[in-house]
């Protein structure tokens, strides 16, 4: 079985919310993968909390909103991925995977502007990190129906259709750091065009990059090098 560590950071989103989709989406991943008899687990570590120092600002069109920059997340999740093998090195565990409700941002190096990712990784010494933004996939409306303190078939409906967008961006994620590429099927590993497009995706992968999962997944349990 290989494990990949699990965190998140929340900033300006409501907890209980965020606590909701986030647990929702480790538990029905990790279904996902076991009723699919494929060995891979998500492994809850706890929220991740970063010094507000970290924060810089980011204009929007919702306003100004308080971000993390990419680099010092990577950072920080590096750190953290490196204390949870010190701490129990029995674990196969070579990979961390981080949900953040704010957009990703990175300075560019050559000029002094910031762009935007929805989700990134890096490889360091061995080591996957994998980050992906909730913020684009968040259904228009949505925070206005939770702070209304609406709870009708409405506000469940965005919050299945959230909860479904978060799962398939982890599911692509997930497959990236096994190997596998972009693909144009009924799959979470085509990239859409539009969110109404993503929408339609079913939520797993097709036959092709379905096998090539597996195969990835025997691969790195065996240790053979692909």
């Amino acid at each position: 079985m290989e494990f990949i560590a699990f965190t998140y950071i929340n900033n300006f989103m409501d907890r209980r919310v965020v606590e909701d989709v986030v647990f929702s989406v480790v538990d029905e991943a990790n279904r996902f993968f076991r009723e699919n008899g494929i060995d891979v687990r998500l492994l809850y570590i706890g929220q991740l909390r970063l010094e507000p120092g970290y924060l810089i600002s980011l204009s929007t069109g919702e306003g100004t909103l308080k971000v993390y920059p990419l680099e010092a997340i990577i950072d920080v999740l590096h750190a953290r991925l490196l204390e949870e093998i010190e701490r129990d090195p029995k674990i196969k565990m070579n990979k961390i995977f981080a949900l953040t409700t704010f957009p990703l941002v990175s300075r560019n190096p050559y000029f002094d502007f910031y762009e935007r990712f929805l989700g990134i990784q890096e490889t360091r010494l061995g080591l996957r990190i994998m980050v992906l933004s909730m913020k684009p996939f968040e259904p228009p409306g949505l925070g206005s129906l939770l702070s209304e303190g609406e709870s009708g078939e409405e506000t469940r409906k965005s919050l299945r259709t959230f909860k479904d967008r978060v799962l398939k961006g982890l599911l692509h994620e997930v497959g990236h750091s096994f190997g596998l590429k972009h693909c144009n099927n009924e799959c979470v590993m085509n990239p859409p065009n539009s969110i109404e497009e993503w929408d339609s995706r079913p939520v797993g992968y097709c036959h092709s990059c379905f096998v090539d999962l597996k195969r990835a997944v025997e691969w790195s349990e065996s240790g053979v090098e692909r």
